[in-house]
């Protein structure tokens, strides 16, 4: 178990250093004169070469295992903190975002399959604590960063991402699991992890990738159009992150309870309901609300589809399998924050709420129509 503490322990602090950088980059190439569009199209790097980078570390990280790369991504993240630091303008901070898709490449998919692989036959327990502990990092980085730019300026707060990474890297060093995994047979390609339970998450991620990296920088920028300070941005994801947080630690418990189909129903449509108050009331306190609703329903749908990912990976190809599902997020995000903040530049942030809105509705649309392909797997939770 000193190995799982570890592990949860280095996802809280990577996670806090992605999030506290990301929680005002947005908000950041406003305040240096980019437009909407512009500053969305920054954010989006951050998963657009996440995505490029997933296939390869998915399998580099199944032939050498996860510790090494867990270790790197996090040091990743504290170089893009140092260099958002030093920026000048939007293509160092581009730059900086860039690097933060790479550490995400790095470390998330390796993370997941780390804590299905130290949990044992607990493994949807363990996967449910790591979720648990990326809430409380998207709770703790933005709210300190949005405290410390506005009194002590966002470089100072992008030195904190750069802390908050090096600790993270520090605490990976001491995940103690098996340098390579053991394998029964050939070890698998991507073609068998990709099995049509994992397709189908993969599928989903799309959307739920797009929903979280948009709500993410179009609040950051709507809110700063209204007038609100950093710290109000800070708090708005804080409390996407604190219900994400709740909704997490209770995941395994509603699995068991309403099985899959109906668990990925239910986030998506408190997604679509916290999107649609978001396109009507953008504005505090009501976009608290709507902030509550978006985190409870992706940490509801979010850790559902990580867990037919890990369960339904063939053996000794869990990080391809999970870095097929984080690819899925990756294209979701980037592709949707570019197209999203596009049409909030031109047609407003409405209008941009409502489409993500809508795509949450036709995701949990597929989830119940996914039936016998989504049986809950055998197992303890």
């Amino acid at each position: 178990m000193a190995g799982l503490y570890a592990l949860l322990v280095a996802v809280l602090l990577f996670f806090t250093s992605i999030s506290s950088l990301g929680s005002i980059v947005s908000r950041y190439m406003r305040d240096l004169g980019a437009g909407v569009a512009v500053s969305g199209q920054v954010y989006a790097v951050a998963p657009l070469v996440a995505a490029i980078l997933r296939i390869p570390v998915g399998i580099a990280a199944d032939r050498v295992g996860s510790r090494l790369f867990l270790v790197a991504g996090a040091a990743v993240a504290a170089a893009a903190g140092l260099l958002a630091a030093a920026a000048a303008g939007a293509a160092a901070l581009a730059a900086a975002r860039g690097l933060q898709g790479a550490a995400l490449a790095f470390f998330v998919a390796p993370s997941i399959a780390a804590a299905a692989a130290l949990g044992g036959e607990m493994a949807v327990r363990a996967i449910s604590l790591r979720a648990v502990a990326v809430s409380a990092a998207m709770v703790l980085g933005p709210m300190l960063a949005g405290v410390v730019a506005d009194h002590a300026g966002s470089r100072a707060a992008f030195l904190l991402s750069a802390a908050a990474g090096a600790s993270a890297a520090a605490a990976a060093a001491w995940v103690r699991m098996s340098s390579r995994p053991v394998f029964g047979g050939p070890s698998p390609g991507l073609r068998d992890a990709l099995t049509p339970v994992v397709a189908l998450a993969v599928a989903l991620a799309v959307v739920d990738g797009m929903g979280f990296f948009a709500v993410q920088s179009l609040s950051q920028m709507s809110l700063r159009d209204l007038g609100y300070g950093a710290s109000a941005s800070g708090a708005f994801q804080s409390i996407l992150a604190a219900s994400g947080l709740a909704a997490r630690g209770l995941s395994s418990r509603v699995y068991a309870k309403l099985g899959p189909r109906r668990m990925l129903a239910m986030g998506f449509a408190l997604e679509a309901l916290g999107l649609s108050l978001l396109a009507s009331r953008p504005e505090p306190p009501t976009a608290y609300l709507a902030a509550a609703l978006q985190g409870f329903g992706s940490g509801t749908s979010i850790p559902g589809e990580q867990i037919l990912v890990s369960i339904s990976a063939p053996r000794g190809a869990g990080n391809r399998a999970a870095s097929l599902y984080t690819l899925g997020f990756d294209v979701g995000g980037a592709l949707g924050v570019f197209a999203l903040s596009g049409l909030a530049g031109s047609a407003g942030y409405a209008a941009a709420y409502t489409a993500a809105a809508a795509a949450a509705v036709a995701a949990g649309t597929l989830s119940l129509a996914a039936g016998g392909r989504l049986q809950r797997p055998r197992g303890k939770v």
